[in-house]
């Protein structure tokens, strides 16, 4: 009996959830449910997975609710009441709730992909690194810290911290580096030579270090000597200045001389002037003259260079205080290059002490100093920001001309008119009227060498082949260097002899490059040819769209004698009573280019072609 009840009490509280019945003898157990008479009738205890009064009913499983993230495979178990994740590729957890993806470790937009227990990260915009953390404008983006050092950016720019003993802004110098620093003395070069090092000797010096200068013995000796012999002079002078003195004042009875300045100076009377002043005038430059406008280096900031010639470089730079104290100034410093010969430097010199005798004129670039201590030379010059004339002239002619900035500050399209071009060469007659007065041969005048500041005013400039000749009217030149033969006057080219005249002519075809928009003088002819043109009388031919007054200019600079041409103060007053009427002399949209060349840099002529 206790047996009955028990298996009562287990068929209605630990079975699977049944309904009775009335009797088995029908069987109404559905779905594999086992039927069972009990005391108050009959019960099915229905199979795994299904319930209801006859079993009818299947149970929700485990899995019913999709339980799995990220895409993983559900899998009941034990009857459909549990279950088991199958995970994705790269995703773990009980319900595959674990990436390395989540949270997404790649910055900047970066799109993250499980790889196993990692992950990839496609970049966008731009970006770079593992996890993308280098953005497009990210300045530590191409590290730039050499030898393992990790770049900080700081703003638009970068630190580098140094890793292993690394030193130098891009931590570029290895602790190891037998060059760092450099054991070459005198200038010498140091290449690595695995944990050793080779030194190329510069200026002559030897020694396994380059220790041993060229002839230092034999320059200290010059230098001793040439001190010796300048106070020996100074020490003569001041001697023979005493005795003159003493003698006068003999002569005169003791009273001092009623002309004889305060500071020693001697009064004299110009001959062509009744004034009396110091007898101080100004001797031809030589290389002994010392420019009165030094200005300090270090306060020198260099920025890229803008320009280079055959011999010298061109510099944007800071100066500090060259025009005011206290204000920094934009300049352009000019300096040989470091393959310039003897000659070049004689030249460089030459050039400096003819600016330094140079005053300040609007159509004249200026010096606003120099450095002459030491090597490098520099010749500080006021900056120009718009190039030079030739390469004007050619954009607009080419429909590639620069965009310049208005007074309002917005980009304007330039043309140019014939007022603009007669304009352009009144300013040039300007500044070579200038230097005429200063007794000052420019040699090498051409559109190339004039330059255009604010407001486009042209300013005479490059002084590299210029000469002084305030004791003579006339340069003959010794030595055969690079000639500009295209703009040379005859006798220049034939008896290297200069004068302002041969400025003029080179003008008179500065004004054809004008009125051709920078074409090349003589297209077709080769330098040897032009020379030999020229001694036949031929000169360049009118263009088209030239009128006959302004050619007749370019003609009367173009004669054969010196002396039949006219000098620049007459130029200066024909080219201003053109410019009156300038519309008149010049018809722009008749210019026939296709009759006009000009060269683009690198082609076989230069500005200083070979004569």
């Amino acid at each position: 009996m206790a047996i009955w009840i028990i298996l009562w009490f287990f068929m209605l509280f630990v079975a699977v959830p049944s309904v009775r019945a009335q009797s088995c003898m029908t069987d109404t157990c559905m779905n594999g449910g086992t039927c069972m008479d009990g005391m108050g009738g009959v019960v099915c205890t229905c199979a795994m997975g299904w319930t209801g009064q006859n079993c009818e009913d299947a149970m929700p499983d485990a899995c019913s609710n999709t339980p799995c993230q990220n895409n993983g495979s559900c899998m009941p178990v034990m009857g459909m009441m549990m279950y088991e994740c199958m995970c994705a590729a790269g995703f773990s957890g009980r319900d595959c709730e674990n990436s390395p993806c989540m949270p997404n470790p790649c910055q900047n937009g970066g799109q993250c992909t499980p790889q196993g227990n990692s992950y990839d990260c496609m970049c966008q915009n731009g970006a770079t690194g593992n996890n993308c953390q280098n953005s497009a404008n990210d300045p530590c983006m191409s590290n730039p810290c050499q030898n393992g050092g990790q770049c900080t950016p700081q703003g638009n720019s970068y630190d580098c911290t140094c890793q292993n003993g690394a030193t130098g802004n891009n931590c570029q110098n290895s602790a190891d580096d037998p060059c760092m620093p450099n054991p070459c003395q005198n200038g010498g070069q140091c290449t690595r030579q695995g944990n050793s090092y080779d030194c190329t000797c510069q200026n002559g010096a030897t020694g396994n270090n380059c220790q041993n200068a060229a002839n230092s013995s034999t320059t200290t000796i010059i230098i001793v000597v040439v001190v010796v012999v300048v106070v020996l002079i100074v020490v003569l002078v001041i001697v023979v200045v005493c005795i003159v003195k003493r003698s006068r004042r003999k002569r005169r009875g003791g009273r001092p001389s009623a002309v004889e300045g305060g500071h020693g100076q001697e009064l004299t009377k110009k001959k062509k002037s009744n004034v009396y002043g110091i007898d101080n005038r100004q001797a031809s430059t030589s290389e002994s003259n010392v420019p009165s406008k030094e200005f300090p280096r270090d306060k020198l900031h260099m920025f890229g260079q803008i320009g280079s010639g055959s011999f010298a470089v061109v510099y944007k730079a800071k100066a500090e205080g060259i025009v005011r104290r206290g204000t920094n100034t934009t300049v352009a410093v000019k300096m040989l290059k470091e393959s310039a010969t003897p000659n070049d430097q004689s030249d460089f010199k030459k050039e400096l002490q003819l600016y330094s005798m140079l005053d300040q004129h609007p159509n004249v670039l200026s010096m606003l100093g120099c450095c002459t201590d030491k090597d490098p030379m520099y010749i500080i010059l006021e900056y120009v920001p718009h190039g030079n004339l030739q390469t004007y002239l050619r954009h607009i002619r080419t429909g590639m001309e620069p965009i310049y900035l208005n007074k309002a500050g917005f980009k304007e399209k330039k043309d140019l008119t014939p007022t603009e071009i007669l304009t352009f060469a009144s300013q040039v007659v300007r500044g070579m009227e200038y230097l005429a007065s200063k007794q000052c041969i420019h040699r090498d005048l051409a559109t190339r060498n004039i330059l255009l500041g604010e407001g486009l005013i042209c300013k005479v400039s490059d002084f590299g082949l210029a000469r002084d000749v305030a004791e003579k009217s006339q340069y003959e030149m010794q030595s055969q260097g690079r000639v500009p033969v295209r703009w040379m006057a005859p006798e220049s080219l034939l008896s290297n002899m200069y004068t302002s005249k041969s400025d003029v002519w080179s003008f008179g075809v500065l004004l054809w490059e004008l009125v051709t928009l920078g074409s090349h003088p003589y297209p077709g002819m080769s330098s040897q040819k032009v020379i030999n043109e020229l001694k036949k009388g031929y000169r360049l031919p009118k263009p088209e769209h030239c009128s006959d007054d302004i050619y007749k200019v370019m003609v009367d600079c173009w004669q054969e004698k010196p002396e039949d041409r006219p000098d620049f103060a007459g130029l200066h007053t024909t080219i201003d009573d053109i410019l009156a009427d300038a519309a008149g002399y010049l018809e722009m949209g008749n210019l026939n280019q296709d009759e006009y060349v000009y060269l683009e840099p690198g082609q076989s002529s230069s500005s200083n072609e070979s004569a």
